[in-house]
């Protein structure tokens, strides 16, 4: 009998997502299966067992999580394909593999999709990310939305992060960088810089809407200081879909990229959703590692 490992965060989701339902799903196609919290030590030795599959059952950061063990495994288990069972707020990661999960039915994927990563210098212990790396308006939003109470209704959550990412947006102070984007160096003052592997950031907001997860590229969005009123615009049609739309490319300056040296002349920097980095105006680098992980997605 085939194995599959599942990898639960038992702090998301509801009771529809419990160990014992979760585990009662993947045996209905045939899988012996392996549990694994998160919550509890010493999950990580997941790594060290031969499967066929892995489930991830969790949001974002719990596929982040995954992916740093994976990572530091040997080859052959990093090409274990992987299938994320969305259990988060925002579920960036699954809703770019276009994965959706109804509670009553759970659908083994069998397509395949190489997912790139980022390797990373010039932040300290971080050598890589999975979704993205930037600077300006969504550390500043990360860092604030922390401090708020946090909503038990996922799309109330969703919704606060918007308003909040509104009222940053009105006010932030447009930072100096420079960017060398494949050799070309590109400056300016920026309300936010982006090198994204996916298309989503943040409360479910389509920034990289060209970005492939593994096509051996990176979106690098840029939004400049004269781009704020639009960018404000389009935020509000998020918020309120009967306001007029405005096209992202009308304020964002996208393009594909494999390499990056970024200097930002501010404090505010994330990696995924790491945002207590301690930046101050170091130069990193970045380039494209394809195909580090393989996801199962839907036909």
């Amino acid at each position: 009998m085939a194995t599959a490992l599942l990898l639960h965060n038992p702090t998301a989701g509801d009771e529809e997502h419990s160990k014992k339902k979760l585990v009662e799903l993947i045996r209905s196609f045939g899988y012996e299966v392996k549990y694994y919290s998160t919550d509890v030590p010493g999950w990580e030795r997941f790594v060290k067992v031969d499967a066929e599959k892995i489930f991830i059952a969790g949001g974002d950061g719990t596929v982040q999580g995954v992916a740093k063990e994976l990572l530091k495994a040997e080859l052959g288990n990093r090409k274990t394909p992987v299938q994320v069972l969305p259990m988060g707020t925002a579920n960036n990661i699954a809703t770019t593999l276009k994965l959706e999960w109804d509670n009553r039915e759970l659908i083994n994927h069998e397509k395949t999709a190489f997912f790139d990563t980022g390797e990373v210098t010039g932040i300290g212990e971080i050598e890589f990310f999975i979704e993205g790396l930037g600077f300006g308006i969504f550390p500043k939003l990360v860092k604030e939305m922390e401090a708020k109470e946090e909503r038990e209704d996922p799309e109330e959550e969703l919704k606060q992060s918007l308003e909040q990412l509104l009222k940053i947006v009105k006010d932030y102070e447009a930072k100096e960088a420079i960017i060398i984007a494949d050799g070309e160096e590109v400056t300016g003052k920026y309300l936010l810089l982006e090198c994204m592997n996916i298309r989503y950031i943040g409360p479910n907001f389509e920034l990289a809407p060209n970005a492939q997860t593994g096509d051996g590229e990176f979106e690098l969005v840029a939004i400049p200081e004269d781009g704020r009123e639009k960018l404000m615009r389009y935020i509000e049609h998020l918020l309120d879909p009967s306001k007029k739309d405005i096209p992202l490319e009308d304020f964002a300056q996208l393009r594909k990229v494999k390499e990056l040296r970024l200097k930002w002349q501010g404090t505010d920097l994330h990696v995924d959703d790491e945002v207590e980095l301690n930046y101050d105006n170091e130069e990193i680098e970045v380039k494209n590692n394809p195909g580090s992980f393989i996801f199962n997605v839907p036909e």
